[in-house]
């Protein structure tokens, strides 16, 4: 009895330890948190556009093409009637067509840019939450750590009284070496997290943030898929591009010179039916995408269901714990242990929230993805 009781009293110190170990990590996390910058999603947004090479050359591409819009708009003469065979009628398509042409590109390239902001959007979205999901991993870490810890000081109790053998004990020592690199490798991944996303800000390396914006669990609202498809096919820049060489191809037949010394106009019809083939082909692709992401956001939702019912269940065997503690039947390991599974799956939960944002993000924009 008496060393039952000195194991007890062992175990509970080792739980005030660990109480106090977990005040000291949120102590810590409260200094971080003064030391750092607050950042919230759309700053980040704004500081990776403003950083962004693409968008600066998407605007660079733009002044080209109306440069070249203007110049290509000097050599027009007069609109043909349509196929012709003389060299005034050739002259005045390949104008016309040269025109079309830059029109296109100059419309291409405004739709370039929006193209690289809704990209550079997203990739700023992913690197923000890349941030909070690699904390909570530190976190999780540390935690289970703790509870590694505890555990070894249980374990130098019973092997003080010949309670354990020397192999159960150097297994909870391995544990508790394992639980000590996958901090030191969670910490590791949290400043790679955090490098990414000073790197497409363009702000120095190093800058710690607390991040203020995070994700809140939506369901998907109640849009259908074709609907979906629909929208997404209307506003999407690669079915415009390819809607665009179905017109220019189009007009290579209309304004077609014979004797001209151009391809052959069979060749020119060919060219039809493969622009037209693949504008199908990407709005066949664009669905088959949607619809992906559409079902895999709604497993994503019962998935997040299923999960908060396992949260009510594993907090209703902690609160269990605490009370069968509180009157002298269990441990402190055990409380600690179901503290572990609790906030694990709060940060599960928390990761496949981030997931379920970035792809209703994607079901609204999949071009930026």
């Amino acid at each position: 009895m008496k060393k039952r009781m000195f194991i007890l009293l062992l175990l509970a110190l080792s739980a005030s330890s660990l109480s106090a170990s977990f005040v000291q990590a949120e102590e810590a996390q409260q200094q971080i948190s003064k030391a750092s910058v607050k950042l919230t999603l759309n700053q980040a947004q704004q500081w990776a556009r403003s950083n962004s090479f693409n968008l600066r050359e998407a605007q660079q591409t733009i002044d080209r093409n109306r440069i070249m819009l203007k110049n290509a708009g000097k050599n027009l003469d007069f609109i043909p009637a349509g196929q012709g065979n003389s060299e005034e009628d050739a002259a005045s398509s390949s104008a016309w067509k040269g025109y079309a042409s830059s029109t296109v590109s100059y419309l291409e390239s405004k739709k370039q840019i929006e193209l690289a902001q809704d990209q550079t959007d997203y990739a700023a979205i992913k690197n923000y939450y890349d941030v909070l999901l690699a904390d909570n991993k530190v976190k999780s870490s540390e935690d289970a750590l703790l509870l590694a810890q505890l555990e070894e000081k249980a374990a130098e109790a019973k092997a003080n009284r010949g309670k354990i053998s020397p192999g159960d004990r150097g297994t909870i020592i391995q544990t508790r070496i394992e639980a000590q690199k996958n901090v030191d490798i969670a910490k590791a991944a949290l400043q790679k997290a955090l490098d990414s996303l000073n790197t497409q800000m363009g702000q120095s390396q190093g800058t710690l943030y607390e991040l203020v914006d995070r994700p809140v669990y939506r369901k998907m609202d109640n849009t259908d898929l074709d609907t979906l498809v629909t929208r997404a096919i209307s506003a999407s820049p690669s079915v415009w591009r390819q809607e665009e060489a179905v017109k220019l191809a189009k007009m290579e037949i209309k304004y077609y010179t014979w004797n001209s010394g151009t391809d052959d106009y069979e060749i020119k019809q060919i060219d039809v039916d493969s622009a037209e083939g693949g504008l199908e082909n990407t709005k066949d692709q664009l669905a088959e995408t949607l619809k992906s992401m559409y079902f895999n956001l709604q497993q994503n939702e019962e998935q997040y269901e299923q999960m908060r019912s396992n949260l009510q269940n594993l907090n209703k065997v902690l609160d269990i714990s605490r009370k069968r503690k509180e009157r002298g039947f269990a441990t402190g390991t055990e409380v600690a242990t179901n503290q572990l599974k609790v906030k694990q799956i709060e940060r599960n939960m928390d990761e496949l929230v981030v997931q379920m944002t970035l792809l209703q993000h994607a079901l609204n924009k999949p071009w930026s993805v």
